[in-house]
């Protein structure tokens, strides 16, 4: 198939979709995600492996297999789960959102009801992550969303104006971050999305995960930090028993230009890795997190993870720290 039918198609798919789920009852999603989930679980055998691969580094030996399978299987469900929640977005309202969602930490989160106070939220793709710029929009003034850039261009559009269904700001990939200073310098709030591995030679930062796993990370939101004397903000999304949603702001961190990168960095990712440990069905996993490992000690990452000498380098230009 050529590529311009296949994203033709691809667009024609994802629009009728969109379009068809924003029909449905808010009430069935969570059923409908659960099938689809599991049912993608089944046949998608590579994103399977990945999964149950990931689980077993993070958490060796402390799984079945049958604990793992299930842990993996809800990961698709709760992607699912977050996609389609992420269709229906442009039913929502403020009403809704005090019905569906539980916000805590607001009282020493100051900076997001103040419009001089600069922030950047730190996330996960945890939970319903997509929930997190949309629900805050109601709550927390000028709000910037990145426009992620797809290979087939003509899904963009429609996720931008999914994202930004609630009132936040989108603006293109391409160029950001100059737009992303002056915002954040005039007070503005962002998020970013901190669990991307990015190759060692594009200026990342090693990250321990897990007890010891580590990755190569995105230092974007601490440098953004440090030049604009914003604060980082760790956030999350938890799911409740009865279906709703928790949304928890962490205690701001303090990032002067003068304190280690890696340091804040690592910071911020403990102070989400418990929701990860708590919730793990929840995270997810069908990703390469773990895509380089160290010439030494590399018994616990997962088969797909390859030594890479630029990765050696990063590490052991602070073995003090790591």
């Amino acid at each position: 198939m050529n590529r311009p039918l296949r994203e033709w198609l691809e667009f024609t798919g994802l629009t009728a979709a969109a379009h068809l789920i924003a029909q449905l009852d808010f009430r069935s999603l969570r059923g409908l995600a659960a099938f689809v989930g599991s049912v993608v679980y089944f046949f998608d055998a590579r994103g399977r492996k990945l999964a149950l691969a990931n689980i077993e580094a993070a958490f060796p030996g402390k799984y079945s297999s049958r604990q793992k399978s299930r842990i993996a299987r809800k990961s698709y469900c709760s992607f699912a789960r977050t996609m389609f929640e992420l269709f229906w977005a442009p039913n929502m309202n403020e009403a809704f959102v005090k019905e569906h969602v539980v916000i805590e930490g607001l009282d020493r989160d100051t900076y997001c009801t103040d419009p001089t106070k600069p922030a950047i939220y730190s996330c996960m793709h945890f939970c319903n992550f997509e929930w997190l710029s949309l629900v805050t929009s109601y709550y927390m003034k000028r709000v910037l969303v990145v426009a992620q850039k797809f290979r087939n261009p003509l899904l963009g559009p429609i996720f931008d104006n999914l994202r930004s269904s609630t009132g936040n700001q989108i603006i293109p990939q391409e160029r950001a971050m100059l737009k992303m200073l002056k915002h954040i310098k005039t007070g503005g709030k962002m998020g970013i999305l901190v669990d991307l591995n990015i190759h060692p030679q594009e200026g990342s930062i090693p990250i321990k995960t897990f007890g010891g796993l580590m990755i190569s990370a995105t230092p974007a939101h601490i440098a953004i930090a440090q030049r604009t004397g914003a604060v980082i903000v760790p956030i999350e999304c938890r799911p409740l028993p009865d279906g709703r949603y928790k949304i928890i702001h962490h205690d701001p961190i303090e990032c002067p230009p003068d304190a280690n990168t890696r340091e804040l960095a690592q910071k911020c990712w403990n102070v989400l890795e418990p929701g990860l440990r708590e919730f793990p069905e929840c995270w997810l996993w069908a990703y390469k997190h773990w895509r380089h490992k160290p010439s030494a000690n590399a018994e616990r990452y997962p088969f797909y993870a390859s030594n890479n000498p630029r990765f050696d380098a990063l590490l052991n230009s602070m073995p003090s720290e790591i």
